[in-house]
């Protein structure tokens, strides 16, 4: 037990009194009596008197002596169990004086900083180990907890060292303090992250970049137009948009195969370096289909001296797998501001004229003109229809289902919103979801999703079905509107399904922030009992940021990653999304599962739902519940007679347009 200052100068005073009184005592009586009956009371002196003095010093010498030894090994056993707990640590501890010079480090934190022996770095300081931008950010935190005495907790903390190489820590420190209460220095621990880093760094790269070219894919690619637009508008320049596809690829493909059509589009992908500067940008936005973005450019004959060089590259032989092979480009392009001031409408024009240069017989480039608006007055009519579509009810419901990787059987739907247009026929929703945002009226139709798809997992239950999931897609809009929570409670009364049978999707994106509002709304969520996922895991800007702070209870594999789980580094982050996953208790579901492949492998790695084409499209409230009915009894069945078509014994409808 250890004492305090205090006690200790207590228990020295005391033991020092007990002493004298005994020293007295032994010399009382070890004189003999004759000789004390002789003494008078103020006769005692001489000898006697010396021998008094003598044995109570003596003892009273022998107690500090005790007390200092017991002291001793107190501080011996404080001593060893330090030792023993910087030498076994895993993190990296380490306590320094008010100069911020280390006084003692961790084992681990020696072989971090590349020490053979911890007591190498006694007395030295951060400039003479890390980076100066390290040592300078580190001696401001402890100078700031040297004088207010408040810890820093939790700091991420990023080194570059000498060979290049990276690593990160979350550091935690505290003031030091001596047993008077005063401050003598800080002490802290860093936990190494590298892993975790690196690999919201492979997500967040795979969620920008293609992964078979490695170019910037459609979603860089509009910031990047969005910047170059903004930086012609500053400095009165313009920017230019050439978008091109490979004129008979699909030629390629089916002669040479998909492994020669790739290589192709690698080399394509190099080629095209060279036609352009380091401040433009190169995008595939999928297939054979590339953007080259031109900010602050002086004239159109810049963007047509490009056009150029790019047909130039292509026009040139490629030798692939022993084949020579001969192809050419179409290209359309655009201009800002003359022709739009958006990167969407950009992009519309660019493919616009791209589709008018294969018209007018491929090999060439040619631009935008208000006469290839056929498609731009489609989409006005689109928008038009779709301010009333809501009134019209022409919105229907359409569900897929989520299937357990292990049983195969069906544990829960996701609602897919469909556009019933009366002449058109059935519109996927990519083709006018974001319309309804930019016209305000998302908000209005997530309503009414909630409501229709909690009322129809309740009527299915009427019906006999067993309860399951029911999966709700929440925009980010309509999540930051006012009062969300009390709609979902209120849907919920009205509805009579249970909280925990509902799933409220977040699509990760820059629009969803971490901030203490989201935060506060999704736990006040949690709290109606219903569960929260994040859907298209790994194509947002936040990355693994999201999930130390959200809590969430599933997170969705984007499809494309999905699709690409055949290459080596796609896989790799699939892995990494679901051993991460586990780690924080979180159930993972892949979307887009679509061949028995991909099955096999989210299988193997234990990836606990699938949803996707091999299982089932999105279906009809009919048809979906033909399929409860037969999967509930057929489903595991099913799924282990045929890995390529889990659920083909059962009744299916025509394949519908992909949600």
């Amino acid at each position: 037990m250890k004492l305090s200052h205090n006690t200790r100068s207590v228990a020295r005073i005391t033991v020092f009194l007990l002493a004298v009184i005994l020293g007295a005592m032994v010399a009382i009586f070890a004189t003999p009596a004759v000789v004390i009956e002789r003494i008078q009371p103020r006769s005692i002196s001489g000898p006697l008197a010396f021998l008094a003095i003598l044995s109570t010093l003596s003892l009273a010498c022998i107690g500090v002596w005790l007390l200092n030894l017991t002291e001793n090994k107190q501080h011996e056993l404080d001593r060893d169990l330090l030792d023993t707990f910087l030498e076994h640590i895993p993190d990296n501890v380490f306590f320094k004086d008010r100069e911020s010079r280390f006084l003692r480090i961790s084992r681990s934190m020696a072989r971090y900083i590349g020490l053979n022996d911890p007591a190498l770095a006694i007395q030295k300081t951060d400039a003479e180990i890390f980076s100066s931008e390290h040592a300078r950010q580190a001696l401001a935190d402890e100078e700031l907890i040297l004088n207010n005495g408040q810890p820093i907790a939790d700091k991420e903390e990023k080194e570059t060292w000498p060979d290049g190489h990276e690593t990160w820590v979350l550091t935690t420190k505290v003031a030091m303090k001596d047993r008077a209460g005063k401050i003598i220095g800080t002490m802290g621990i860093a936990h190494n992250v590298t892993d975790r880093k690196e690999a919201e760094l492979r997500v967040r790269h795979m969620a920008l970049h293609d992964a078979l070219t490695g170019l910037p894919n459609r979603l860089l690619l509009e910031d990047r137009l969005s910047q170059a637009i903004a930086l012609a508008g500053r400095n009165q320049k313009q920017a230019g948009v050439l978008m091109f596809d490979l004129d008979k690829f699909k030629y390629v493909n089916d002669s040479f195969g998909h492994f020669i059509g790739d290589r192709l589009l690698e080399s394509v992908s190099a080629r095209l370096k060279d036609c352009i500067r380091k401040s433009d940008t190169i995008a595939r936005l999928g297939g054979d289909e590339f953007v080259i973005a031109l900010p602050a450019i002086s004239s159109i004959e810049d963007a047509e001296m490009v056009a150029q060089k790019v047909l130039t590259a292509i026009a040139q032989p490629f030798e692939i797998g022993g084949h020579q092979l001969h192809v050419s480009a179409s290209i359309g392009v655009c201009m800002y501001p003359r022709d739009g001031e958006t990167p969407e409408l950009l992009l519309q024009y660019a493919d616009a004229a791209m589709y008018e240069a294969k018209k007018r017989g491929r090999n060439q480039y040619c631009w935008f003109t208000p006469v290839l608006t056929e498609a731009t007055q489609r989409q006005q009519k689109l928008e038009s229809d779709l301010v009333g579509a809501f009134h019209r009810d022409e919105f229907v419901l359409h569900y897929q289902p989520f299937v357990d990787s292990r049983s195969g059987r069906i544990t829960g739907v996701e609602a897919l919103l469909r556009w019933q247009h009366p002449e058109l026929g059935l519109i996927p929703p990519n083709q006018f979801i974001p319309e309804l945002e930019e016209l305000g009226l998302i908000v209005d139709v997530g309503r009414w999703v909630l409501r229709t798809a909690c009322r129809q997992a309740v009527g299915w239950q009427q019906l006999g079905i067993p309860p399951i999931r029911m999966a709700v897609n929440v925009s980010t809009k309509q999540f930051y509107q006012d009062n969300f929570v009390g709609l979902v409670e209120s849907v919920l009364k009205e509805s009579g399904l249970r909280p925990d049978l509902l799933e409220l999707e977040l699509t990760e994106s820059r629009t969803l922030d971490d901030s203490e509002l989201t935060i506060k709304t999704m736990h006040d969520l949690k709290r109606l009992g219903v569960t929260l996922a994040l859907d298209d895991f790994g194509t947002g800007w936040s990355s693994l940021a999201y999930l130390r702070r959200f809590p969430v209870d599933r997170i969705k594999i984007d499809r494309c990653f999905v699709r690409d789980i055949g290459t080596q580094s796609t896989a790799a982050v699939v892995n990494s999304i679901l051993g991460l996953s586990k780690t924080l208790g979180m159930d993972c579901v892949a979307e887009g599962v679509e061949t028995r492949n991909q099955s096999q492998f989210l299988t193997k790695q234990t990836c606990s739902e699938m949803q996707g084409f091999l299982f089932s499209p999105p279906v009809p409230p009919t048809k979906m519940l033909t399929l409860l009915r037969t999967a509930e009894f057929e489903a595991k069945d099913a799924f282990a007679a045929s890995r390529s078509g889990p659920f083909a014994a059962l009744p299916m409808p025509p394949v519908p347009v992909p949600g």
